[in-house]
């Protein structure tokens, strides 16, 4: 079985944190200042102006520069190269060309984790961002409690499902691990199918093997990784998971957004994860022609 390992040097150059000034886009940027002086990446926050949200730009960018002047006198942007775009337009629309002509290398969002009618500004175009953006999009939920944004990351959980796309997420959570010096990092593996007993056992020493064959052994990691094998829904087992090992961080890698077949479910799922997570939850999508 091929191995992973983190050779390939990522970048975080370019990171966008989109805001709407609500509470939960105010939690997501305080999560996104540490990462880019952690990185350091330039810092663009984008605040975009919809027609229904705001009567005209200029007022936009003064409510949006009165908002930030908070974080500029806790001294939050210490360090931190950074830029205000104000912007008007459909939200996405406009983040999408941003991300192309600025480079971003990661998006940070926060969602209310609303569904259906109850969606607000950031909970439909969160979820928009979320399985649209060609980058790694990093969700701040409503359910997170006890994280410290200032904190890096040191306990990295990565549900994985071996395929191409998902073995992707994996290979980009190891560089992040080495980064950042992360002290645990775990694998899960979700059977969802319903073998009987007996079955069941097999099927758990062979994936927890294929788990462990996973990584390479020269991986600089401080300790080898914990590996799990759960029966069931995979969003289900992925927070129960979450909540007994307690990461600080979940990575998921989901299917392509080309897959049509598979999209809606895989995208639902992994969306329900970030939504009910105690922890932020990054996505990676692979390139496409690593998900062949």
């Amino acid at each position: 079985m091929t191995t992973l390992n983190s050779s390939a040097r990522l970048k975080l150059d370019n990171i966008l944190a989109a805001t709407d000034l609500s509470s939960v886009s105010k939690a997501a940027l305080l999560y996104a200042i540490p990462i880019a002086r952690r990185h350091d990446a330039k810092l663009f926050i984008v605040h975009v102006s919809s027609s229904e949200s705001h009567g005209n730009v200029g007022d936009a960018w003064r409510a949006a520069q009165t908002e930030l002047m908070d974080y500029f006198m806790a001294g939050h942007f210490k360090g931190v190269r950074h830029e205000l775009l104000v912007k008007s337009g459909d939200v996405w629309a406009v983040l999408s060309r941003l991300i192309a002509d600025y480079g971003i290398d990661l998006v940070v969002v926060g969602t209310r984790g609303r569904t259906g009618v109850a969606k607000f500004l950031l909970g439909s175009v969160a979820e928009t961002i979320f399985r649209q953006s060609p980058c790694p999009v990093l969700t701040i939920g409503p359910s997170i409690s006890g994280q410290d944004p200032e904190v890096g990351p040191q306990r990295i959980l990565v549900p994985t499902g071996f395929a191409p796309h998902s073995l992707y997420a994996v290979g980009y959570a190891l560089w992040l691990a080495q980064e950042l010096r992360s002290s645990s990092f775990a694998l899960l593996h979700v059977v969802t199918d319903r073998p009987g007993a007996q079955d069941q056992e097999r099927i758990r020493k062979e994936r927890l093997e294929r788990l462990h064959a996973v990584i390479s052994a020269d991986e600089r990691l401080p300790l080898r990784p914990e590996c799990f094998v759960e029966f069931g829904s995979a969003p289900e087992k992925i927070l129960e998971t979450a909540a007994r090992w307690n990461p600080n961080l979940i990575v998921l890698g989901p299917h392509h957004i080309e897959e049509a077949s598979r999209k809606e479910t895989t995208w639902a799922r992994a969306y329900e994860i970030v939504c009910k997570a105690g922890c932020p939850v990054l996505t990676v999508r692979a390139p496409y022609r690593a998900t062949a």
